[in-house]
């Protein structure tokens, strides 16, 4: 019976209306919400669309790249610790003694100064046991290179002796380098670092930035315009003044400054009559002492201080940065016993060789990686095996500044005694960064927004994380020394999108510094970082530096650099910051060009248009001498790119001849001609016989050569007689894949067996001779006795 779901509904109708009229009379009895998780659901939904809204307000606002930037990545159990200087110095100093011995080291160069120094840093009486040990046992009577490492050796063992007690020092001996762009014939520009005329190591170096450049440039005259100049804006703001007196002071001021620029003669004539110009007097002669006054230059590195009208050059301050930059060259500088942290120190940035200078001068270090991985790791053990000083210590541990939790948890880890490591920090030197290159005013995304907070905002916390720490464990007596990093670049370039605003407001620190609360836990010291060549910043400019310093300006390279900053963390210019925050220029004299990024685009558009003219010319010649001489000739003129081969040769082995074939003939049947009734001896039966095949050469030669006849006979001869020896023992046979080794090998069950192998030289497998010679032997001997095949002949069968 079939009926219709309308009318089963219809007359169910009233009774499920009864149940749930019922139900709800015993929901309200036990006073349980039957529509309570309708609402629960609808509530949920409710709550999951704000929070959808708000987080897609937040990524709307803030962008993937900052919420992707700002996940936490520090974690103290992934700490890698370094600090093995001891080991290091024993392997330094016995390759350095095997260089010697084996004539890789022949002079004495800067390198082998730098390492002489680094094994110095690190001298211990252990490691000069080590060393005296290997000097008090060298062979001299070998030969010179013996003598010459003992000489060398014991030399460097008298200067670590001397330098037992001393503290490790920082001193840089390499050359400093200037840049230089060549453009060959064929229009490809070629950059390279290359020695800088006349400034052959450091001190010279700072001789010259002493010195400045004609850019830099002032006389008396112009520092009395220039106060003058101040004195006028003062009396001009005098209101009170009346307009004649102002009129007054404004012409008498006027009559000043041009008085000043003229000559003494000019103002005042000779007592010959003529002026002390350019033309003669009445004697003939002109006084050249009164051309001009007392020329001076503000030196490429200078500090600066703050006075009344904002900050301006010090020549104390800098004589005193000055001597600790000369001292740091010829004697180094030492840091022992100091505690820093460093972030922004990847490989080929300015901070990478501050931190060599710091471990090297004995310093404990805590870096920071943003990449943390086996790569990074390396790349600063690496580091430390060279640099690491005798006392120095370097943890490096991930972290991600752009993380508010990872700058509270690096800081702790640092402090805490307990679960951390116990310091408490001397220097922070903050050059984390990420590039902001092609952004303007109108692309300013959330790249922008994390790097301005990397930079600027969570630098300030991490700053204020290290106030708070020294406050709870009471070190006021010792204030951490902050370098900030400045730049010169207040929208100069352009195109960097908030880089110029961080750097712009990291200056409110120096005053902030007398304003608050936290001047005895830390000191300021911002130092302006000019033009350093290879950076990841200004590593593209490379190519217009060396133009650019041809208008009276200086670029660095990364290692002078790190040299000027090191500088700052002298004892002297650390008692300066605790005094008063120091503003040290490093700028290399940028600051008076007026239009750098016009005169860089100049230079980078002559260079560019030099190089197309060579490209297009060398391309014109080679269409021109393809069409006279023919393509052919083409290939003459290109370069070949020799790759290594192998280049292995294969003589023919020596047969042997009548007399020596019959001996060996004879001595062979002497071993294995054994009667039936010796068969089962037990000496026998531990006895293995192997037959084995070198593959000679190709099998055409080889089948062909004389070699043929004689491996034929042989291979016969053999396999006729084992077949005797097959039959009482258990046997193996090893196959050969083609061109390989072919082994027949015969086992006994004894453990304990004596080995006989005959070695056989039988052509390939693919040749006809191979399958007459050992065929008959092998094929018969596989069916006959069962032997198993082994596709690896490098490993024995089992027995």
């Amino acid at each position: 019976m079939m009926m219709d779901p309308a009318a089963i509904d219809a007359l169910t109708k009233d009774q499920r209306q009864l149940f749930k009229q019922q139900l709800e009379l015993f929901a309200r009895y036990l006073k349980i919400d039957l529509r309570a998780g309708d609402r629960s659901f609808v509530d949920s939904q409710k709550a999951q669309s704000a929070l959808q809204a708000q987080l897609d307000l937040w990524t709307t606002e803030h962008g993937e790249f900052y919420a992707s930037g700002i996940e936490p990545q520090f974690t103290p159990l992934k700490a890698r610790v370094y600090d093995s200087s001891w080991n290091w110095a024993r392997q330094d100093a016995l390759t350095m003694y095997y260089d010697i011995i084996f004539g890789k080291l022949t002079a004495v160069d800067r390198e082998i100064v730098s390492r002489c120094i680094a094994i110095m840093n690190r001298s211990n009486p252990v490691l000069l046991d080590f060393m005296q040990y290997h000097m008090d046992h060298c062979p001299t009577e070998r030969g010179e290179t013996y003598e010459l490492a003992k000489e060398l050796g014991q030399q460097l063992i008298d200067n670590c002796k001397e330098v037992l007690n001393e503290a490790p020092v920082y001193k840089d001996v390499a050359v400093p380098t200037a840049p230089h762009l060549e453009i060959d014939a064929k229009g490809n520009m070629n950059y390279k670092e290359a020695p800088r005329a006349s400034v052959r190591k450091l001190e010279h170096y700072v001789r010259e930035m002493a010195e400045g450049g004609k850019l830099s440039e002032y006389g008396n005259r112009t520092k009395v315009q220039n106060d003058l100049q101040r004195i006028y804006k003062l009396i001009k703001q005098q209101h009170k003044l009346s307009k004649s007196s102002q009129l007054q002071i404004k012409s008498l001021y006027s009559n000043v400054i041009r008085s000043l620029s003229m000559n003494e003669g000019q103002i005042m004539p000779s007592e010959n009559g003529k002026a002390a110009g350019g033309k003669c007097g009445r004697n003939g002669r002109v006084n050249a002492s009164a051309k001009q006054g007392k020329v001076e230059t503000i030196p490429f590195l200078h500090l600066k201080r703050k006075d009344d009208h904002g900050w301006e050059y010090s020549k104390k301050l800098t004589g005193v940065y000055l001597d600790c930059l000369e001292d740091a060259a010829k004697s180094g500088v030492t840091f022992q016993g100091k505690y820093a942290l460093m972030t922004g120190a990847g490989a080929g940035s300015i901070g990478a060789q501050v931190l060599q200078g710091l471990i090297s001068g004995g310093a404990k270090v805590v870096v920071t990686t943003s990449r943390f991985s086996r790569k990074v790791t390396e790349y600063y053990q690496s580091m430390y095996s060279r640099y690491g000083a005798r006392g120095s210590q370097l943890i490096v541990v991930p972290f991600n500044q752009g993380s508010n939790q990872d700058v509270e948890a690096l800081i702790d880890y640092i402090f805490d005694v307990k679960k951390g490591l116990g310091w408490d920090l001397d220097l922070i030197v903050p050059f984390a960064a990420i590039p902001e290159n092609g952004r303007e005013i109108d692309s300013i995304d959330s790249k922008s927004e994390l790097a301005h907070r990397i930079m600027l905002t969570n630098l300030l916390r991490m700053l204020g994380a290290v106030k708070k720490q020294k406050q709870a464990y009471g070190y006021e007596t010792r204030p951490a020394q902050v370098i900030l990093p400045l730049s010169p670049n207040h929208g100069t370039f352009g195109n960097d999108g908030l880089y110029s605003e961080s750097k712009m407001s990291l200056e409110t620190l120096f005053s902030r510094w007398h304003s608050e609360s936290w001047g005895n836990y830390l000191t300021i010291c911002g130092a302006v970082i000019g033009w350093t060549r290879g950076t990841g910043l200004m590593g593209a400019n490379n190519i217009v530096a060396e133009g650019i310093e041809k208008y009276g300006v200086r670029t660095f390279s990364q290692q002078e650099m790190a040299f000027n900053l090191l500088g700052l963390m002298a004892p002297a210019i650390v008692n300066l910051c605790q005094v008063e925050p120091v503003w040290a220029d490093l700028n290399g004299g940028f600051q008076y060009i007026p239009n750098l990024k016009d005169l860089m685009t100049d230079l980078r558009k002559e260079l560019t248009e030099t190089s197309d003219i060579r490209k297009a010319v060398i391309k014109e010649n080679a269409i021109e001498n393809k069409v006279v001489n023919g393509e052919a000739s083409e290939a003459l003129y290109k370069k070949a790119r020799i790759e290594p081969r192998a280049n292995m040769k294969f003589d023919f082995p020596k047969l042997p001849t009548g007399t020596r074939r019959s001996s060996l003939l004879t001595r062979i049947s002497r071993v294995w001609s054994i009667s039936r009734r010796s068969l089962s001896s037990p000496a026998l039966l531990r006895s293995v016989l192997g037959v084995t095949r070198g593959h000679v050469g190709r099998w055409k030669p080889t089948a062909s050569s004389p070699l043929k006849d004689a491996s034929k006979w042989l291979g016969s001869w053999v396999s006729s007689r084992i077949t005797t020896v097959l039959s009482r023992a258990r046997a193996t046979l090893v196959g050969s894949t083609p061109r390989l080794v072919s082994q027949l090998t015969t086992r006994m069950s004894s453990r304990s067996t004596r080995s006989t192998f005959l070695n056989i030289p039988v052509s390939d497998s693919s040749s006809p001779s191979f399958s007459t010679a050992m065929t008959p032997g092998t094929s018969s001997l596989c069916k006959k006795f069962r032997l198993r095949r082994i596709s690896n002949p490098s490993k024995p069968p089992r027995s």
